[in-house]
């Protein structure tokens, strides 16, 4: 009984440590610990995607972007506990990847929440932001996701940087919905912030609602051919650069919701809307003639595959297919019909984004990561031109006690160039797109012309 009651004690002094302040939760949070063995180790796994994402350090700063805002001011002290809890239930996001040769492991690494969460007040929001989403979380960080929590003018600016080895847009939307329902069920009911996920992180989720036959199958898509281009965003040089650059669009409901209503009468998406207008609008800077054939990545949830991912961990699990068409068309509706005709095709396959991932994991588990890397490199075709789409956001699962987001914010990992890959979501009928690169302030105009382009692209319907 004894050590028992000393056990206890010397949790409860561990997590008010960490910052968390009410004791019930404390209490709470130690017997759903104990509930949960997963929680206590200190030493996890890296899966195929953080290794994948640790090799793609060459081509990018690995940090995802992310920005919820509201019309009211979240409690900060509800919130803080909140992301303690969330901090213990998801240890991935206070490891530190240990990039060992042989094989590389997160270590689960002490921390206080305020190395979490950073609260400010501010008299210009723009100014906060961009400082925000310049920082660097290192690889040797005991933290990997950093959250700025901005009070401006009555609102509550809510900013997310993130290593992309611990999780893509759908795993953070997974994440961020968890979040907001355990700060809504703590604010409102008095109820103990434990809804996190701790389900499995594994690649091979993706193949858990699949048939044996069609496992079989899949389980052989070892090939994945991109397709090689040879155009580019028309940056002057390609060198490497240390400034982080984001450029960014809003086009308005009463615009976007045209474009889309375009598109669903001619049998297109809202991807495929994108797609094209992203084409277009590089073909009036790039100079990219009609006749041209072009290959843009696009970024596929394979969550697609899992009936119900409610269960998963969050983690990545994204690929890209490869939207390739013999020629641009001599307008934006042209090449609308055309990537709509492309996508098509893509969709029909059934293992579609599944293509090369048994290949891949393979090389990861036959070989010392050191070596692996290295043979993955040779034959990973880094895509120079991608557009992700991060989709609708679901205002009510990120509402905050009953406060849904007035507005939201997706900007990707900042490439080197040439890579220029543009991330989107839509929010209450708005578009948001942008880019983020590692770059200099030619590099910004060049960003800003392609915007000029492809807003009115979207505005022309």
């Amino acid at each position: 009984m004894i050590a028992v009651n000393n056990y206890h004690e010397n949790e409860v002094k561990f997590l008010k440590s960490k910052g968390l302040t009410d004791d019930k939760v404390i209490n709470d949070l130690i017997e759903f610990k104990e509930s949960n063995p997963t929680l206590l180790k200190k030493k996890l796994p890296t899966e195929m995607y953080d290794k994948v994402n640790l090799m793609c350090r060459k081509y990018m700063d690995r940090l995802a972007r992310f920005e919820v805002d509201y019309d009211f001011i979240v409690d900060e002290e509800k919130f803080k506990n909140v992301a303690v809890c969330c901090l213990e239930s998801a240890p991935i996001l206070h490891s530190q990847i240990i990039n060992n040769p042989i094989a590389p492991y997160w270590k689960v690494a002490d921390y206080n929440v305020n190395e979490f969460v950073f609260v400010e007040k501010t008299d210009d929001i723009n100014k906060t932001r961009e400082k925000f989403f310049s920082r660097e979380i290192p690889l040797k960080s005991n933290i990997q996701m950093n959250i700025g929590l901005f009070y401006c003018e009555g609102k509550t600016y809510i900013c997310f940087i993130w290593n992309h080895m611990c999780m893509d847009g759908g795993g953070f939307k997974a994440f961020w919905g968890d979040f907001c329902k355990a700060y809504s069920d703590y604010v409102l009911y008095n109820k103990s912030p434990l809804s996190f996920s701790t389900g499995s992180r594994k690649y091979t989720e993706v193949y858990k609602d699949m048939d044996k036959a069609t496992f079989k199958k899949a389980k052989k898509q070892l090939a994945n051919v991109s397709p090689r281009d040879k155009n580019r965003m028309p940056f002057q040089s390609n060198n490497v650069e240390n400034s982080v650059i984001i450029v960014s669009r809003r086009i308005e409901e009463e615009y976007f919701s045209k474009a889309i209503a375009y598109c669903k009468g001619n049998g297109a998406t809202v991807t495929d809307l994108l797609l094209a207008a992203f084409i277009d609008a590089l073909s009036k800077i790039a100079d990219i003639k009609p006749n041209d054939k072009i290959s843009v990545a696009c970024a596929t949830d394979l969550r697609r595959h899992i009936k119900d991912s409610s269960s998963l961990g969050y983690t990545n699990h994204v690929s890209f297919v490869h939207c390739a068409i013999d020629k641009k068309g001599s307008d934006l509706k042209d090449t609308l019909k055309a990537v709509s005709a492309k996508m098509k095709e893509i969709k029909a396959d059934k293992f579609m984004g599944l293509h090369g991932l048994p290949l891949l994991n393979f090389a990861y588990k036959s070989m010392v990561y050191l070596q692996a890397e290295t043979i993955v490199k040779l034959f990973y075709n880094n895509p120079v031109l991608s557009v992700s789409n991060v989709g609708a956001i679901d205002t009510k699962a990120f509402s905050l006690a009953n406060n849904p987001p007035f507005s939201a914010f997706v900007a990707g990992a900042a490439k080197n160039k040439p890579c220029a890959v543009m991330t989107a979501l839509s929010i209450n009928g708005e578009l948001s797109a942008s880019m983020c690169l590692r770059g200099n302030e030619n590099d910004r105009a060049i960003l800003e012309s392609f915007f000029t382009e492809f807003e009115k692209n979207i505005k022309s319907f």
